[in-house]
């Protein structure tokens, strides 16, 4: 029996060991495999992976060729109304009423605000009654200094000062009463008010603010290097980008004296409202310089700034190569090359954000 149970442990044994080899082939094989396949499979360059290859990038890239080139002066102006004001008291008291609101459209001498005018009143009231009591004097004196009934040429003269007076200061209370009524010195649209009803106000005291929107001009400065070039007259294209607002317009005005903090000259262009336009936005000023030629010309958006030059990536021999260049005029989307590139040169135009120098590339579009 003892015999008998030492074969049977020695056949499972040899039965055991055949299986797990196998098993353990199956595995090693299969990692092998694995790893292979995962070397095959995944994309050529696309990372730095175990057998060293490098990153590749896509990008689409321009072949370089002279074109027409205009000069365009590019500024930063802000829009603003044709007529602005604030519009303040001439007159103290409280305010009583408020006739044209915010958003209001009104014409010129229109009432805006009515201040408490009962003491105004009153006191054209008075100046009034003074002026007819020195009405009456004066022609008493007058009288008798004609009839030479004893009044001297100095009291005449007298009596004819004290009605000048009176009469000045009854056109001084008219006046002030008048300053009650706040009228519109233009046609516009009230854009703001700064008081309530109920308030007091003084002289000076801001009121409202009166915009006259039909009428709208952009208010810039020309560098001090391009201020000679810039005349009245010239034309104009306003841009607001953010609102895919464009209109043209003209440079009625430029400066004579130099802004001493910005060093600028500065101009105004004139345009119409078009109902989209409104006084404080930021626009671009594009004034066309006249000189249109032949000239390399590459985007502005892949003009890249470091901290002491400008460059842009070129693609050679299928890698990135960084191309230090020197810039000149521009136009709204595109600048002059003066030095680093030339015709032929394959620039790239997208997918330049990720490059370093050197990098493996796989152009995907050439417009």
């Amino acid at each position: 029996m003892e015999n008998a149970s030492m074969y049977h442990r020695h056949e499972r044994k040899a039965r055991f060991w055949p299986a797990a080899i196998v098993v353990a082939g199956i595995l090693l094989a299969a990692g092998c495999g694995g790893s292979g396949e995962a070397a095959e499979d995944g994309p050529v360059g696309d990372s730095v992976n175990a057998s060293g290859a490098e990153k590749s990038v896509n990008v689409e890239i321009r072949v370089l060729e002279e074109d027409s080139f205009t000069n365009r002066l590019i500024l930063v102006g802000e829009v603003a109304a044709e007529q602005d004001a604030v519009i303040s008291s001439e007159t103290a008291g409280v305010l009583r009423e408020i006739v044209s609101d915010r958003g209001s459209r009104v014409s010129r001498g229109d009432t805006l605000m009515v201040v408490d005018a009962r003491r105004a009143e009153a006191a054209l009231a008075a100046a009034g009654a003074q002026q007819e009591n020195a009405l009456l004097d004066f022609k008493m004196a007058e009288k008798l200094f004609l009839n030479g009934q004893g009044i001297s040429a100095n009291d005449y003269l007298k009596a004819r000062n004290a009605l000048d007076m009176t009469e000045a200061a009854l056109a001084n209370a008219r006046i002030d009463l008048e300053n009650c009524f706040v009228l519109a010195p233009f046609g516009g649209t009230v854009a703001e008010r700064f008081v309530d009803t109920g308030e007091l106000v003084a002289p000076g005291s801001p009121l409202l603010q009166l915009v006259q929107t039909g009428a709208l001009k952009v208010r810039s400065g020309v560098p001090e290097n391009q201020a000679l070039r810039v005349k009245q007259g010239m034309e104009a294209r306003i841009r607001v980008p953010e609102a895919g607002i464009e209109q043209r317009g003209f440079v009625h005005w430029v400066g004579v004296i130099l802004d001493s903090r910005s060093r600028s000259l500065p101009l105004e262009v004139t345009l119409s409202g078009d109902g989209r336009l409104r006084p404080g936005m930021v626009c671009q000023v594009a004034l066309d310089l006249g000189d249109g030629r032949a000239a390399l010309a590459v985007p502005l958006s892949v003009v890249q700034q470091a901290p002491d030059h400008r460059f842009v990536f070129v693609a050679e021999d299928g890698r990135a190569s960084a191309r230090r260049v020197t810039t000149g005029a521009r136009d709204e989307e595109r600048v002059e090359v003066l030095e680093g590139l030339e015709p032929g040169d394959s620039l790239v135009i997208t997918g330049f954000r990720d490059l370093v120098e050197g990098q493996p590339l796989r152009i995907v579009g050439s417009p």
